[in-house]
């Protein structure tokens, strides 16, 4: 709930003042031939990250999963965080539990280490837009965090707070340790340690790749894609139709890190970010904040129309008795 409050007062601080008749005639001048394009190679993307999760899934002991399932799941997870932030990760490793059983902890170990290496793209990304368009890129965060460390003052309630957590976090390990023995006489002691295990194996599965090209071909044209989907959408809307490929990677990068804020869907933290960054490229704040609404609820409509296709292929079937 907190995380849903954050995203509807992020939305009305982006919506603040808009006229909804000029919201929708915004949408009758966007070319839309460009956003089906955008979806289509989302869906590329989507393929390519299920792809990339069999191939992590093969030295956990999962050899006969097809691409076709894992996208299945892949789609669900993300209809999920449309929902619940970050369940999407855990209810896309159900579905395969429930289709094919495969393990849990170890699928939800090998979603860990997607996690890390997309954050590593991500961190790649923002070094080569660093080289390319340096005072851009520098001068847009140190704007935005002083814009937002005007508004917030560390008050004295704030900071006794911050103490009690760190006191009752500290105090909640020394706990633990100081009750070990006890713990590891529970049945669940077992059972964890069996979770973390496997999970770990999951993890690791990045260390046994019988399919090593496959798994970086993939990781480099999903981030390719992600670029181009972005891109082609400034051909959508004549504000920013004359946009470069410098400009795409900037969008990228800072839709990423929306789309990484623990809210759903990125809904509110991936308009602001993608908004403020086309200020550095002179492109007016409402102009900004539609183009950034543009390229998000196109990906959310795919989201929902394909996640729920997934979803209900995905739901178990009834067998019908025929009577002799």
């Amino acid at each position: 709930m907190l995380s849903l409050a954050v995203a509807v007062t992020l939305l009305m601080y982006v919506f603040r003042g808009w006229d909804i008749k000029d919201i929708f005639q915004r949408f009758t001048q966007v070319h839309y031939s460009w956003v089906l394009l955008s979806i289509f190679l989302s869906l590329i993307s989507h393929a390519l990250r299920a792809y990339r999760w069999n191939i992590l899934l093969e030295p956990v002991g999962y050899l006969s999963l097809s691409t076709y399932k894992t996208f299945k799941a892949v789609m669900i997870g993300y209809l999920t965080n449309l929902v619940a932030p970050r369940l999407g990760e855990i209810s896309r490793c159900g579905v395969l539990k429930r289709s094919d059983g495969v393990n849990m902890s170890a699928s939800l170990g090998t979603v860990v280490a997607e996690r890390v290496f997309d954050f590593l793209g991500l961190l790649s990304l923002i070094v080569l837009a660093l080289m390319l368009e340096f005072d851009k890129i520098s001068n847009f965060f140190i704007d935005f965090s002083n814009d937002k460390m005007d508004d917030v003052h560390m008050t004295s309630t704030k900071f006794y707070l911050i103490l009690i957590i760190g006191f009752i976090l500290v105090a909640g390990l020394i706990s633990l340790w100081w009750l070990r023995e006890r713990i590891k006489r529970k049945p669940y002691y077992y059972k964890l340690r069996s979770f973390i295990r496997e999970m770990i194996n999951g993890f690791t599965s990045v260390l046994r790749l019988q399919k090593k090209k496959g798994f970086w071909l993939s990781t480099i044209f999903i981030w390719l894609l992600y670029y181009v989907m972005a891109y082609v959408l400034f051909f959508s809307v004549d504000s920013t139709n004359h946009l470069g490929l410098t400009a795409g990677l900037s969008i990228l990068i800072m839709g990423g890190l929306g789309m990484s804020a623990p809210v759903q869907g990125g809904f509110g933290t991936y308009h602001i970010l993608v908004g403020a960054i086309l200020l550095t490229y002179g492109i007016g704040e409402k102009d900004g904040y539609f183009f950034a609404t543009l390229v998000h609820t196109s990906q959310t409509i795919s989201v929902i129309v394909f996640g729920g296709i997934s979803l209900l292929l995905s739901l178990p079937h009834k067998k019908t008795i025929k009577n002799n």
